[in-house]
Order: structure tokens, then sequence, then C-alpha cells
């Protein structure tokens, strides 16, 4: 079970290890083990702050492609919810800059791009016993819109927006109300309330009776507005349903992507890893059916849900080092799984096109 715990974590470990943590920290950015990574500004680059929900305010980076003549077009990438940075770490999962490497293939093809750290993560602030909200967190998503469409060194009327897991529903809200946004991008982004996502996670893990369980305590979520006493929880629900984040958790269980997708009119490309285990082929189809024929698919071959090829396991060695795991047959560390080019190179080349981006 530990190892396929460790296979399912793009939606039920990682945003919810991520909440758990936000909601445990009860601080700014400091308290944060990402942020010892640091986000040194680069060639091209910019750090940058802007002011979200409740006057937050979020640290940011915006990197300009070279050589290209004029302001250029500029994407939007928004964090999934909880303590998830700029690059695409999250607290508590293994390490995957999902955003960074994207962010390197767009500006490469002719476009700024705009990424931040969630509240309380990186160097984002978040004050003391302050809890996330799932509105906050849309209402971030669209101040950093407002803040990059107003830079004087991009074009303000030529924006795309990339969501990624459950910032796949911001992004949508974000092209639904927004003229200057052409184009969206969607990374591991189910086509399904974030409930069935879960709930086919604690059947794959734990068995039917844990996915009922869940469900009805979801159900009930939503009709008291409360989660029951820890010690009616199922042990395995219980890290995933903390105390005191029953606001956040009946919003976020509320959200359905498909009603979001509907109102989009611009194009969409839907991207997932072919090996995915949370988000699936039928999970994009839904997408793509609900955006009524503005969209594209792209599955990655041999891929996770954020588009790493997998690799296949070293052979077990007799008598290796037990401290080696790549010769134990643990295989290498998430971070160093390249993406699948190809699927990477079609996302890029979907989002220029419509902003009609140019490289040098």
């Amino acid at each position: 079970m530990g190892a396929a715990w460790g296979r399912r974590r793009l939606i039920l470990a990682s945003v919810t290890v991520a909440l758990l943590a936000a909601a445990c920290s009860g601080g700014g950015g400091g308290s944060d083990p990402t942020q010892d990574q640091g986000f040194a500004s680069a060639p091209g680059e910019k750090i940058l702050q802007f002011t979200g929900a409740g006057k937050v305010r979020l640290a940011a980076t915006l990197t300009m492609p070279t050589g290209v003549s004029g302001p250029p077009p500029a994407v939007l990438i928004v964090p999934g919810p909880g303590l998830t940075t700029r690059d695409g770490r999250t607290v508590g999962a293994p390490i995957d800059n999902l955003y960074k490497d994207l962010s390197k293939s767009f500006v490469a093809a002719g476009m700024a791009t705009f990424r931040y750290d969630g509240r309380g993560s990186g160097a984002s602030t978040l004050d003391p016993g302050v809890q996330p909200t799932w509105d906050d967190m849309v209402t971030d998503a669209q101040e950093a819109l407002k803040y990059l469409g107003e830079r004087g060194e991009i074009d303000g009327s030529r924006l795309a927006v990339v969501g990624h897991d459950m910032s796949g529903p911001m992004a949508l809200k974000l092209a639904a109300g927004d003229p200057r946004i052409k184009s969206v991008a969607l990374v591991a982004v189910p086509g399904r309330p974030l409930v069935d996502v879960w709930a086919g996670e604690f059947q794959a893990l734990s068995g039917q009776q844990s996915a009922d369980a869940f469900r009805s305590v979801a159900a009930d979520l939503q009709t008291t507005g409360t989660l029951p006493p820890r010690a009616n929880m199922r042990a395995e629900h219980q890290t995933l349903l903390p105390v005191g984040q029953d606001a956040l958790y009946k919003s976020m269980f509320a959200v359905d992507p498909l009603a979001d997708a509907k109102a989009v009119k611009v194009p969409v490309m839907i991207a997932l890893g072919e090996k995915s285990t949370s988000v699936f082929q039928d999970d994009a189809a839904a997408l793509a059916a609900a955006l009524g024929g503005r969209s594209e698919v792209v599955v990655a071959p041999n891929s996770t849900a954020t588009l790493q090829v997998l690799k296949a396991p070293p052979r077990v060695v007799p008598g290796g080092d037990p401290s080696d795991m790549s010769m134990m047959g643990g295989g290498p560390i998430i971070a160093d799984a390249p993406r699948e080019q190809t699927a990477v190179a079609r996302i890029t080349s979907f989002l220029a096109g419509a902003v009609g981006a140019k490289a040098a």
C-alpha cells in the first residue's frame, strides 16, 4: 500500500497534504520548507509582488523572452491550492517543478510567463491563524491576471492561462470572464467534482467501504457545513480532512469543473499523462465535451499526470548498498524524471498560436 500511495499523489496527496500543512503552519512564507530553495533572479526574470485577497502579499516571477520585437504575449500559471510555490513544488509531496519547466518552454516560444507562490508558501504571506479559503484562492488568481495585464513590458491584450489539478477550474473561470485571455491549457485537471476523484482514490487504496464512507462525510458536509468529529472518521480520512477546514472543503467539494468549462469560449488544451492514477482520459473527454468542440486533448505516453516520463525501476542488485535506493530498486526521485517533450511542445505551440507569439 505504501508504494501505491506514493504513486497516487497528484490530487489526493499533494493538494490535501498541502492544505493540512497550511492549516498547521498558521504563518507566512518563513514556515514553508520550500522557501529555503530561494527564488534568485535569473536572466530575463523579475521578482515581483502583488496584492491578493485580504491584502495578502503574493510573491511572483515574471520571465521575459529574449530577442522578441515589441511587448510579448504572456501566460499566467495558476498554482494549485495549498502550499504550492511558483515552481510547482508542494509541501508534503515529492519535488515536481512542473510550472518552472512549462515556463521555460513557453518563454523559448516567445511568451512571457507569470507564476506566483500560493498564499503562505514560498515568499507569499499569510497571517498566523488565518485559514485559506477557496474564494481567496480564486481572487488571488484574478488579481494575478489583473496585475500581469497592466504590466507595461507585456502585451496585456494577448494573454493565456494555465491551470493544474484544482487550479484548472480557476483558470477556466478567468477565461470565461476576461476577453484578454485567448487560450487555456489544463494539466491533470479532473472532469469530475473533487469528491469523485478522492472517492476513487480511497477505493483503490482502502476499498469500497472507505470510498462510501468518504462520500457520506462529504454529503453531510454539504448539508450541515461541518465535518464530523475526528473520532467518528475512518483513520485514512482524518489526515486528509483536517480540523478547522470545514468551509474550505465544503466549497472545494462543490466545484464543478464541467460547469466552469461550459462558460469558456476560447480554445483549450487538455493535457494529462497516460499513466496517471488520479486523473484519467475519461476526465479529459468530459471536459472536452463540456467545452463544445473548442478543445484539443494531448495524452503524454508512459507519463505521470504531470507529464513526467516513467522510468523502469532498476534491477535490484543482490548484496547492494541498502542506502542506495537506485541500486535497490527504488528508482529515480521524481525530480529527476524528464517531461514528455512531445506533449510539452504541443501545449506550447497551442498557446503560442492562440496569442500570436513569435520566438526570436
